[in-house]
């Protein structure tokens, strides 16, 4: 069985179970969908953004937008939105999802004074979710205090990312600084992964032989993870 795979569609339930863990979104499946997944010893994890939202007008939202995905900055020290995103991780821990994957942490790398308060989210959610998993996309600007919240980080684009020009292998220093914060992160004891992103065989087999190199379990899709 794979360790971690991502999947923003529906269905495909033969597939996912094929994986210990998959991330979903809370809208695609039902609760028999994520039961029968339990059932197969698969644990279903639900995607939940903590630093951007929809562009549907709220007053969490900050006057910037981030164009590659057409949502929007949020203030996550807001009441509404904590309440906002407390209530979204207990519905999907009522439906039957296992533990909630943690996105959009890096938004707040662009205020630097949202750290503390994206940290208290993260505390809030961990004490909701109790034993559950809890993992975060990458947020290495909230180490070391992250390690203590969380299960697990997601290396997001460790090796290979998406442009507006196509699918390509990350510039030399990125993938150092990647490395860096891998070791880093090894040093907390939490379990790592690595999503990646591919269009070809050649930029797949890439990523994959670099995370299995430094003893990471990888998951190479398309931009919209919608491929398994």
């Amino acid at each position: 069985m794979r360790a971690l795979a991502f999947y923003y569609g529906k269905g495909r339930l033969q597939q996912l179970r094929r994986y210990a863990q998959v991330v979903l979104q809370t809208w695609a499946y039902t609760p028999i969908e994520l039961q029968w997944l339990r059932s197969q010893d698969t644990r279903p994890l639900a995607y939940l953004s903590l630093g951007e939202d929809q562009p549907i007008p709220a007053p969490w939202h900050r006057n910037a937008r981030n164009l590659d995905w057409n949502t929007v900055y949020v203030d996550p020290a807001h009441p509404d939105w904590i309440k906002n995103r407390l209530n979204e991780a207990q519905k999907a821990i009522d439906m039957g999802f296992e533990g909630l994957f943690l996105d959009t942490l890096d938004a707040a790398t662009l205020n630097p004074q949202d750290r503390g308060a994206m940290l208290q989210l993260i505390a809030r959610l961990r004490a909701l979710v109790g034993p559950r998993r809890l993992y975060a996309n990458r947020g290495f600007h909230l180490l070391p205090e992250l390690s203590s919240l969380v299960d697990g980080v997601v290396l997001e684009s460790f090796s290979t990312t998406w442009t507006p020009g196509g699918y390509r292998v990350l510039p030399t220093y990125e993938l150092e600084y990647n490395l860096s914060c891998l070791f880093r992160l090894q040093g907390f004891g939490l379990e790592l992964y690595a999503l990646d992103y591919a269009d070809r065989f050649w930029l797949e087999g890439f990523a994959r032989l670099r995370a299995m190199y430094y003893g990471l379990p990888t998951f190479v899709s398309n931009r919209d993870l919608t491929r398994l």
